[in-house]
């Protein structure tokens, strides 16, 4: 799914990794307001989640549960995910995301929980 949606690493720094998608029309869902289905945004926190555990862990993580918020409408244009590790444990593991669009504006937040650790070894 990550590959089909065109998920691009931006940055891995310490403590943070940022994601990018670009704008395709078959990520709409109203094509009348022009926004982008909120099942593609999850799939972007829920992504960028993984990637920024995998970058301290040194692999992916399975999900075990994904919560998200949605701020407002995510329009045409590259949304931006940050990603952030909030714990890294043998048996769970957590991550923070804030999903932005092309202005910049929060369009989403979320947290992911993943099958910890020490399952990426």
């Amino acid at each position: 799914m990550n590959q089909w949606l065109g998920m691009t690493v931006r940055e891995i720094a310490p403590g943070r990794v940022t994601i990018a998608i670009r704008w395709r029309e078959e990520l709409i869902s109203s094509p009348e307001r022009q926004s982008i289905h909120g099942g593609i945004i999850a799939t972007i926190i829920d992504g960028a989640g993984n990637y920024a555990l995998a970058a301290v862990v040194g692999g992916a993580l399975p999900t075990i549960s994904l919560s998200v918020d949605y701020h407002r409408r995510a329009g045409p244009g590259e949304l931006t995910a940050v990603a952030r590790p909030v714990h890294i444990g043998r048996t769970i593991s957590t991550a923070d995301v804030l999903v932005y669009d092309r202005g910049g504006k929060l369009v989403a937040s979320g947290r992911g929980s993943y099958l910890g650790a020490g399952s990426a070894r």
